[in-house]
């Protein structure tokens, strides 16, 4: 027989996401690092470099998590629910968000660093 799953605070959650953004982020930029050191002495990959990103998979989950105290499954599930045009107009929104968000960070570094 397995244990009740006990459901966990808000608070609980947010440090599970924590703790995972801050694992998968310092795995995934040992990655990069040793990834950019290698290309640094001439080493040439040979293979996919797909599942060496894998650690930023539990960044995002982290992120996600610790933003929202909610977690990652039930968010899934709630989204799953919508209706097809409630995910295409929401989705949309959140990548055009994104993208804004994205352009704004990289015109403010730019005219910070030139």
């Amino acid at each position: 027989m397995s244990a009740p799953d006990i459901p966990l605070s808000s608070s609980e959650i947010r440090k599970r996401g924590l703790k995972m953004l801050t694992i998968g982020g310092v795995v995934f930029g040992g990655i990069l690092y040793l990834m950019y050191w290698l290309s640094a002495h001439s080493y040439h990959f040979q293979f996919a470099v797909i599942g060496a990103s894998l650690p930023f998979v539990f960044v995002c989950v982290g992120f996600i998590e610790a933003v929202t105290g909610s977690p990652y499954l039930r968010l899934a599930q709630r989204w799953m629910a919508l209706r097809g045009w409630q995910r295409g107009v929401l989705g949309t929104f959140i990548v055009l968000a994104a993208l804004v968000f994205i352009l704004l960070g990289v015109t403010f570094c730019i005219l910070t660093f030139t």
